[in-house]
């Protein structure tokens, strides 16, 4: 059976081409006469060969009902189990067995490269025997030896291996030489080398590349201790300074020039980034504003967050620090936040710390807010309609209730209980309870820093140890010699 590739047809023709195929070349014998099954879909339609014209164009006995393309196919060149199948099988062998043997000739006797095809038809690239010892004169013994004068890799690599470890010396294509080095001969790992002169940076130098140092820093005088050594480093300190300039476990970044110095201190639990600066003995503290501590109200400004909550009419929308707060709607305008303890208490937000209240286009408030908070904690807001009666009619804030059976519309008095205005919110800023979802995730967040941070440093103490147990050991064997 032979099934190599596809096939088109072309609908009442008995013309047929394939893709992919070999009906000349090929050691199942594909001939004339011989019975061909073609796939349309659920459909088989039985065939037989007239003639072959090419590897990929062949007459059939009668036109094909119907036109497929690239369709599956098989051809019966023998009957299994039969003489013919026998004979099919054998005459394929000793063809086989002849291109074989006339590329082992070709092999032991040209040379150079040459190029063989394999019974399958495949094409392949294959260096005679002389080829191979013309390659392999001059080279050097594997046993090892001494190697006088300059060694010179013109192909740029140049290998070291001892018990299965590698270092490979290599020039790239670029003109850029790097190390190479593998400690199990599986996975090499590069590290390339800068075009100038000076000392290489180890890994851990200043906490670039490495994990990073951990230090103590819990105040200023310990902060301008570190600052007096004049040298950039990444690190974390193990706990928070007085001034908050460095959050305990968080990656910060130092970079000193002269007696000048920038320190960034990104906290690991919000993103939130403080940045302290300073020269000779003055020094700053700054608070990039970002959208880990900003949001957007409902006027477009940017605020101080969080937690935020915005209220909408039918629902709210919580950011991080919000999360689990819920709203139940108690009738209109009528809303209870739960989940919260009052209003943030730092004041960010001025009086009563809570609410930024949609304007219109003259920035005139569209609402007004009342406001009652539970002893335990929660908030009952009331909206109210505000239609800025003192001003002229048509800068006046008209929101229609409803339309009326007429079809006219009946607007909101003044002051009367009303919803959030559609596709608007009021932001409120709240106070979240110790035991808030973002609360558990942040001081969950800070437990596994510390136990990071004590691991390492555990491991530091220990790698520590070691190393000055080898560099003694080595001190008493060099005494030894």
């Amino acid at each position: 059976m032979y099934n190599i590739g596809t096939i088109t047809t072309t609908a009442n023709s008995n013309k047929v081409t394939g893709t992919n195929t070999k009906w000349k070349d090929n050691n199942s014998l594909v001939s004339s006469e011989q019975v061909i099954l073609i796939q349309n879909g659920a459909t088989i339609y039985i065939n037989s060969i007239a003639s072959i014209q090419s590897n990929t164009e062949i007459t059939l006995s009668f036109p094909v009902p119907a036109s497929v393309s690239n369709a599956p196919y098989q051809i019966l060149t023998t009957m299994v189990n039969s003489v013919s199948d026998a004979a099919n099988k054998i005459v394929a062998m000793n063809v086989a067995n002849v291109q074989f043997s006339d590329i082992l000739n070709r092999w032991a006797t040209e040379s150079g490269t040459i190029t063989v095809t394999l019974p399958d038809g495949t094409t392949q690239q294959l260096r005679t025997a002389k080829e191979m010892d013309k390659l392999l004169d001059g080279k050097f013994d594997k046993a090892g030896g001494v190697v006088k004068g300059n060694i010179n890799a013109e192909g740029g690599l140049v290998i070291a291996i001892k018990d299965n470890t590698f270092v490979q010396l290599k020039a790239t294509d670029a003109g850029k030489p790097a190390l190479l080095s593998s400690p199990d001969n599986k996975k090499f790992n590069t590290h390339n080398l800068q075009n100038k002169s000076g000392t290489v940076m180890h890994i851990g130098d200043c906490g670039f590349g490495g994990l990073g140092e951990q230090l103590d820093l819990p105040d200023w005088n310990s902060i301008n201790a570190l600052i007096a050594e004049n040298k950039s480093r990444i690190y974390i300190s193990r706990s928070s300074n007085e001034l908050n300039a460095i959050k305990a476990y968080a990656p910060s970044f130092l970079m000193q020039i002269g007696n000048t110095w920038v320190n960034i201190s990104i906290n690991h639990i919000n993103g939130r980034m403080t940045v302290s600066t300073g020269y000779n003995d003055f020094k700053t503290i700054t608070t990039v504003y970002s959208t880990a501590n900003t949001t957007k109200d409902s006027n477009g400004n940017l605020k101080a967050a969080s937690p935020i909550v915005k209220v909408f009419a039918d629902h709210i929308e919580t950011n991080d620090e919000s999360e689990g707060v819920e709203m139940e709607r108690l009738g209109i305008g009528h809303y209870l936040i739960k989940g919260v303890v009052g209003f943030n208490a730092d004041g960010a937000w001025g009086i009563n710390n809570g609410f930024v209240i949609p304007q219109d286009h003259n920035g005139r408030n569209m609402v007004l807010i009342d406001y009652k908070v539970r002893p335990d904690g929660d908030i009952e807001v009331f909206v109210f309609h505000q239609q800025n009666a003192d001003m002229p009619e048509r800068f006046q804030n008209k929101r229609i209730k409803y339309i009326d059976k007429d079809g006219n519309p009946v607007y909101y008095e003044n002051y009367e209980l009303c919803d959030v205005p559609e596709s608007r919110w009021i932001d409120m800023r709240v106070e979240m309870p110790v035991n808030s979802i973002y609360n558990l995730k942040q001081a969950e967040a800070e437990r596994l820093a510390k136990e990071a941070a004590e691991k390492q440093a555990e491991e530091d103490a220990k790698k520590a140890e070691l190393e000055a147990e080898q560099a003694e050991r080595e001190a008493v064997q060099t005494g030894e010699q």
